[in-house]
């Protein structure tokens, strides 16, 4: 199970990293434009995979004073994904240095709006990577939407298996 679970952590880097790259030198303008979606614009939605890749691991850490969501005070979107990325980097770095016992031993979280819930790690950690992967997808589609077709990185899990063996 560990196995897997640090694998889906190391995907996550690689697929986030893919992004930053490809958004980095795109006018910000085009970021923070609005447009019909889950969010309304690419900025907007890389801020809430930021926020909920930080809250994740906060419970799962059982640091409930960084189970927040994050404000949005960057410079610039540039700034934005290198946090993600950092962000994503933590989480990974949490997930290969727990024992193998700790993924199947309940932990006790509050979501952002208070409610109390108990999950076991492996589908906390699962969950999270799960959603970072669906709302990348629409950061690809909002892409395209605005006219930014040339590069757009494939951030399929296949991709990354593919760039790493």
């Amino acid at each position: 199970m560990k196995d897997l679970l640090t694998y889906s952590c190391d995907y996550n880097i690689w697929a986030n990293e893919k992004l930053a790259d490809f958004f980095v030198e795109k006018p910000e303008e085009l970021l923070a434009r609005p447009i019909e979606n889950s969010f309304p614009s690419i900025r907007k939605t890389l801020i809430h995979i930021l926020s909920a890749e930080k809250s994740w691991l906060a419970r799962l850490a059982e640091q409930p004073s960084n189970n927040k969501r994050v404000v949005d005070e960057f410079t610039n979107t540039a700034a934005a994904f290198n946090a993600l990325v950092i962000g994503s980097k933590n989480f990974a770095q949490f997930v290969h240095q727990q024992p193998d016992s700790f993924f199947d031993t309940p932990v006790v979280y509050h979501t952002w709006d208070g409610t109390k819930w108990e999950m076991l790690p492996k589908i906390m950690i699962q969950h999270c990577m799960n959603h970072s992967t669906y709302h990348r997808g629409q950061l690809v589609t909002l892409a395209r939407q605005l006219g930014m077709r040339k590069g757009v990185p494939s951030t399929d899990l296949l991709y990354y298996s593919r760039a790493i063996s």
